[in-house]
């Protein structure tokens, strides 16, 4: 695993990075559920680990019911979106000076992998908690025709490797389409959904 040593490997919580972890060799930590934690984490994680150049996040999703995913993908973006759920209904106003998008860079190593996997390119939609209601086809088309899927982690995490110069790819089996049974759903396959999207990158490792 000597040529992975510059690559982070990371999930919200155990469950999302046991299997790989069980390799031995690779660089694997958990940043914590939400925007706050993952930020702080993968931060401190950073700022104490000079050799990494590369992060790794693998996690859960749910699709947007407009994109053409569905239960069972798995999908990749380097692509990231901070658009609040009062945002899209106009019940409040985001200023404009706050950073609602992140662009990061993949690894050439990276992008071999996906292409050899074929995992399917997408934009990422990130908040700090689970949307629990269904959006109209206008609020989906207005505030989000680009985007597939809906992750908790995915905007900070890509936010800080941005700012300190890292690459970062996200990685997600999509466990649920986004709305009022989004979190049931989530709950009842996000476990075999983890054990597929690791077990395809170790087995590619």
């Amino acid at each position: 695993m000597k040529e992975w040593k510059s690559y982070l490997f990371c999930g919200a919580f155990d469950g999302e990075t046991d299997i790989l972890n069980a390799l031995g060799g690779l660089n694997v930590y958990n940043v914590g559920i939400g925007l706050h934690d993952s930020l702080f984490n993968i931060q401190r994680y950073l700022s104490r680990s000079s050799e990494i150049k590369n992060v790794i996040f693998l996690g859960s999703a749910g699709a947007y019911p407009h994109s053409t995913l569905k239960i069972g993908d798995i999908v990749y973006s380097y692509k990231f979106l901070y658009k609040d759920l009062a945002e899209i209904k106009q019940l409040a106003k985001v200023p404009d000076v706050l950073t609602k998008h992140a662009l990061t860079d993949m690894d050439q190593k990276i992008v071999s992998m996906v292409k050899k996997l074929g995992f399917t390119e997408t934009i990422t939609n990130s908040m700090n908690y689970v949307t629990m209601t269904n959006l109209s086809s206008e609020e989906l088309f207005a505030s989000l025709y680009d985007v597939g899927v809906e992750n908790m982690e995915a905007f900070s995490l890509a936010y800080a490797c941005s700012r300190l110069g890292i690459n970062f790819t996200a990685f997600y089996y999509v466990t649920n389409i986004v709305g009022e049974k989004g979190s049931e759903d989530w709950a009842k396959n996000w476990r075999e959904g983890s054990n597929i999207l690791q077990r395809k990158i170790a087995k590619y490792l």
